[in-house]
């Protein structure tokens, strides 16, 4: 059976993973706090992790793939993604899903991929940093780190003197903020499934209900014009593995999106439980020329489990 890894293993989608893929899959779980990982996960399949700060963060990754047999590592947290992508080589005989080092380093950076699109005429939301000039830019808008995740730092400025205000306060930090056209409209996260020469094979849109940093509730729904912009998306800017598309439709039908983050989301637990299986259509090699069907309508609702001890070192 395939060994599978997935980092973050602390993060909220994955207790359904291990419900969803566990039969299919040997599953391992790692994070930096292993503790943080949900106790219905076997022990033995949780695993400590070096923080992505660390200087020795690849080699020690290489060891813990090497020791538990590792077949795929599945990366779910921005710090550690680059270096990762870097060190494909040094992983092998582990494989990686992940998007190719140049789109993980491109994609990070919020204006980056704004930019990337923009050149590939791909419509996006207008937008600068906050040490660019600040004439033309429309209020409410939003300002955020180019940088980031989990909506971290994210907050809506109202007029030009709380933009100007906000600059002076972050100094020569100005420039790594965003401001972003504030769009109106429904969100989406879209999950995007490629082989490894980067043919499309599946397109997951996932309506966002609630969401306070991450995915709270949520809906899978086959939008014909969501889809039809995503693959026009990966034909601009294609990249094989595993990727994520954060957008809105506006009520004209325009499609804007505004992040793509290089990596799996909270949500790749949904588009499991909607019928597509990215780890087999990634590293079986799985061909198509039409995107893969998925369940429409399937909902995500998140609930907290708290859990009792005693006599454990927190």
């Amino acid at each position: 059976m395939m060994a599978v890894l997935f980092t973050g293993g602390g993060g909220a989608g994955n207790e359904a993973l291990w419900r969803l893929l566990g039969h299919r899959y040997t599953l391992h779980f790692g994070d930096a706090d292993p503790r943080s990982i949900d106790p219905t996960i076997p022990e033995d399949r949780r695993h400590q992790l070096p923080w992505a700060s660390d200087p020795d963060f690849l080699g020690k990754m290489v060891d813990l793939c090497h020791r538990l047999n590792i077949d795929l590592l599945v990366p779910g947290v921005d710090e550690e993604l680059l270096a990762l992508a870097q060190g494909v080589a040094a992983l092998m005989p582990t494989r990686l899903l992940l998007p190719h080092a140049d789109y993980v380093k491109t994609m990070l950076d919020k204006l980056s991929m704004i930019r990337a699109l923009s050149e590939k005429k791909v419509q996006v939301p207008a937008s600068r940093t906050l040490a660019d000039d600040l004439d033309g830019q429309s209020f409410p808008c939003i300002a955020k780190p180019r940088s980031g995740r989990g909506s971290r730092d994210v907050r809506v400025l109202s007029s030009r003197a709380e933009a100007l205000t906000l600059g002076v306060a972050l100094g020569h930090s100005a420039g790594m903020t965003l401001l972003q056209e504030k769009i109106e409209g429904i969100e989406y996260t879209v999950q995007m499934v490629a082989d490894t020469e980067c043919h499309l094979c599946a397109i997951v849109p996932v309506r966002i209900n609630i969401k306070r940093g991450i995915t709270l509730r949520a809906e899978t729904e086959a939008e014909p014009r969501v889809i039809d912009a995503c693959r026009e998306i990966h034909q601009a800017v294609p990249t094989g593995g595993c990727y994520n598309i954060q957008l809105m439709l506006t009520q004209e039908g325009d499609v804007l999106p505004f992040e793509i983050n290089p990596r799996i989301s909270t949500t790749f637990c949904l588009s499991v439980a909607a019928g597509i299986d990215p780890i087999s259509l990634f590293f079986d090699g799985f061909h198509t020329d039409e995107i893969l069907p998925f369940a429409s309508g399937i909902q995500l609702r998140r609930h907290w489990t708290n859990h009792f001890l005693q006599g454990i070192d927190l």
